[in-house]
Formats: structure tokens, sequence, C-alpha cells
């Protein structure tokens, strides 16, 4: 269980009277009733209520699995980039679909997948067809650590070679 040291307590305590006031001011009664009881634990230090604090937290995510999930993006964005240069292309539009990850077991991934291309906005390509969701509905990030092995081996390429996409996203 996490514990507070008392100028902990105070800051918290400091903050959520300025969030009470604001909540009377707007004649919120959910959050007035809510930032009382908060108050009310941090003063008394009732540590076993402390988790009321800290359900929303996440883990850390590491730099390791941000760099993964930044790679396989950028490989997809390639791919797709090079996917449209491509004459007569033997690979179709469907197969080089970016899956996203599992929703179960990979959720950090998911999510911060979700949070690159949905709240920074980056690599539209990807959002083709409003598709916001990116639960591929089964684990793949050891298939993505290979492809970004690949990937890397292959010097990162911007424009691929269809055989270049076939090895990243098949082999």
């Amino acid at each position: 269980m996490e514990t507070l040291e008392n100028y902990q307590r105070l800051n918290l305590i400091n903050q959520y009277e300025i969030l009470l006031n604001l909540a009377i001011l707007r004649d919120d009664k959910h959050n007035i009733e809510k930032y009382r009881q908060y108050i009310k634990i941090l003063e008394c230090g009732y540590v076993r209520e402390y988790y009321v604090f800290f359900e929303n937290i996440s883990e850390e995510f590491s730099k390791e699995e941000s760099d993964l999930v930044w790679d396989i993006l950028q490989i997809y964005s390639n791919i797709h980039y090079s996917y449209k240069k491509l004459k007569s292309p033997k690979i179709t539009l469907e197969q080089i679909r970016f899956d996203g990850f599992d929703g179960n077991n990979e959720i950090y991934y998911l999510d911060f997948c979700k949070f690159i291309l949905l709240d920074l906005k980056r690599f539209g390509e990807l959002r083709e067809n409003e598709r916001n969701d990116f639960n591929s509905h089964g684990r793949r990030c050891e298939r993505y650590k290979a492809m970004q092995q690949k990937w890397i081996e292959m010097g990162k390429p911007f424009e691929m070679s269809e055989k270049q996409i076939e090895v990243l996203l098949f082999k």
C-alpha cells in the first residue's frame, strides 16, 4: 500500500480544497462529496483508503516498449507509403493493414499506440476508414519485435521494394 509523507498529504489537501471550492461554485454535487471525502482521508491519514488517489495511475511504460510501438507505427507508415508507389503489386492493401495490439494481453502497448495515433494524431495513413480501436484480438508483440529487428537490419528504409515489404510482413 502506498504511503504519503505529511508534506505530500498537505499538498494534496490544498489541491482538493481548491477543487472542492470550484465544485461548490459549479454546484457539482458529485464532486463536492468526493473531494470532501478525499480531504478527510488525507487529513486523517487513512492509508487503507489512499488507493483512491492511485487507482487510475498506470505502471510506467518503458522507453524500450515505447520505442517498439513508435518503430512499428513507422514501419507500417513506410510500408503504406512504399505500397502506393508500387506498380501492380502482388500483395494487397488488406495484407499491409496495421493490426494493432491485443486488448487483453498487450493493453499498455495498445493504449500507447492509441495515444500516438488518436491523441497525437500521428501516422494518419494507419487510421484509414476512421478505424480507432486497433485491437488485434491476438498477441502481436513478438511478431512486431521480429519485424523491428528485420527493419533495423535493412537500415530502417523509408521507401521499400515489394520484396522488402514481404520480408517484413511474411517472413
